[in-house]
């Protein structure tokens, strides 16, 4: 890896940790979590990056994608897992960080930053997929709490915020191995026993796939924007708000799914309704591992 580009990862990751301290000052129960996603993505714009996707704000059963809608009342509860994704990019590096939030319980926050931990552990070149899964499962099991199994962590590239090969939070098969300068982001989930999320109808996130022709001018410029303004990384519905009428918003989304211009990301769900905790690094792999989005 070239000195510029790991000095890029290291100002995403620094901008994301930096906005995390900040976050865990001001949230508080009664908030709402709009209020917590528009201050995450104006500061990183603030701070010389830009959302490498939107701010992801899940709660309790909410493993992930769940990004406010437009005008989103739902506020945070005492009792409320809130987890925060963030995503920043310079110049297509990216660093991705994720962190668990509870007024009440931190019992099972504390669980998924060691399980993280002991991934990170045993970063190192030559280290195997199948290896990295065997360190969090053991960590879990030592600690008595289950993972969400079919979630995993994965590869950064330039521009690519979910490389492959994705990284599985329990012991597995894979014998690829990493390399020097590979950049990767771990990010188990935690939950009481073992479970596994399915997709919601909730989609408030999407991504452009490709030029396509369509009917609808609204869908023409969306496209545009999906391409060039949001550099084809994730965007969300509510960012087309201050372009477009809500109707003609979600006619245009529509259109573009149907022809494979876009995908969207459903939210993702434990359907047993039981809180999820999730904490998140970005790790460039070297001799000793270099975590981009901790504060040292």
């Amino acid at each position: 890896m070239e000195e510029l580009e790991l000095k890029k990862y290291q100002t995403a990751g620094r901008i994301g940790a930096e906005i995390k301290e900040e976050v865990l000052k001001m949230i508080k129960p009664g908030m709402k979590i709009l209020e917590v996603a528009e201050f995450i993505e104006n500061e990183i714009r603030k701070r010389g990056g830009k959302p490498a996707f939107p701010v992801n704000i899940s709660i309790n059963e909410l493993a992930a994608h769940y990004t406010p809608c437009h005008q989103d009342e739902q506020i945070i509860n005492a009792t409320d897992f809130v987890k925060i994704d963030i995503g920043v990019h310079v110049d297509g590096y990216i660093g991705d960080m994720a962190f668990t939030y509870s007024a009440n319980d931190n019992n099972l926050i504390s669980a998924s930053q060691q399980v993280l931990d002991a991934g990170i552990s045993v970063l190192k070149p030559g280290v195997t997929v199948g290896e990295i899964g065997k360190a969090i499962e053991e960590k879990a099991k030592s600690l008595n709490i289950g993972l969400i199994t079919n979630l995993t962590g994965h590869t950064l590239e330039r521009y690519v915020f979910h490389g492959t090969p994705s990284i599985p939070n329990i012991e597995n098969r894979s014998d690829y191995q990493l390399h020097i300068g590979e950049v990767v982001a771990l990010e188990p989930f935690v939950v009481r026993s073992n479970g596994s999320v399915k997709e919601t109808s909730v989609k408030e996130i999407f991504r452009y796939l490709q030029d396509k022709s369509v009917r609808l001018p609204e869908a023409r410029k969306i496209l545009e924007l999906a391409r060039d303004e949001y550099e084809r990384f994730p965007f969300a519905k509510r960012w087309l708000y201050e372009h477009f009428s809500p109707v003609k918003i979600s006619i245009a989304l529509r259109e573009l799914e149907r022809v494979h211009a876009i995908e969207s990301y459903p939210v993702l769900k434990d359907m047993r309704g039981i809180p999820i905790a999730q904490t998140e690094d970005t790790i460039v792999i070297r001799d000793k591992p270099l975590i981009t989005t901790r504060l040292i």
